[in-house]
């Protein structure tokens, strides 16, 4: 289309759609004024500004840069602290995937997505390793205070406890039994 056929057209088009509406419109825009439309306007953006908060999201920021890798890696971080594992491996495989241009930033943030997913599967082998021991020596106090550091690390509460408990009952007045205690539990 040419620019005049265009125009032509946009006006056309315009004329049918504000026909309908005229008789609601014309009398509104008699008695509303520029800058009350200004004020509400700006009002709108506050409040919408306001309702979360100043500070975008991991969720938001995906939704907004879809195709970014460190979005998409922080998201993988999001989902790991609100204890979804999967949703997180599924996150920084996508990230892996947006990684086109490999800048230092991107990379720190996807390495630490990757440390922060991939930790409960060396904290789990850990703890396999540590309870291999513990059936050689049943009583050992620090391998039970170290196992239930670990239980706690990765979300795993009530073993955290039982190991905790078991540690508190062979020495309760050590000073790591103590602090623990205090720091933890």
């Amino acid at each position: 289309m040419t620019k005049k056929r265009l125009y032509k057209y946009t006006k056309t088009l315009s004329r049918r759609v504000y026909r309908p509406v005229k008789p609601f419109i014309n009398p509104l825009v008699k008695r509303v004024k520029l800058w009350q439309v200004l004020a509400t306007i700006g009002l709108l953006g506050i409040i919408g500004s306001l309702s979360n908060g100043w500070m975008v999201g991991p969720q938001e920021r995906a939704g907004f840069w879809p195709w970014s890798s460190k979005s998409h890696s922080k998201m993988a971080i999001y989902w790991f602290e609100a204890g979804e594992e999967q949703k997180a491996l599924k996150e920084l495989e996508v990230a892996n995937k947006l990684l086109f241009v490999k800048t230092n930033g991107n990379l720190d943030n996807l390495r630490k997505a990757q440390e922060k997913v991939k930790q409960p599967e060396r904290i789990r082998e850990e703890i396999k390793s540590w309870e291999k021991v513990l059936e050689e020596k049943p009583y050992y106090r620090d391998v039970l205070l170290r196992l239930s550091v670990l239980s706690y690390q990765i979300y795993e509460d009530e073993k955290a406890v039982e190991y905790f408990l078991e540690a508190e009952y062979l020495d309760p007045n050590n000073d790591e039994v103590l602090s623990l205690k205090e720091i933890i539990f």
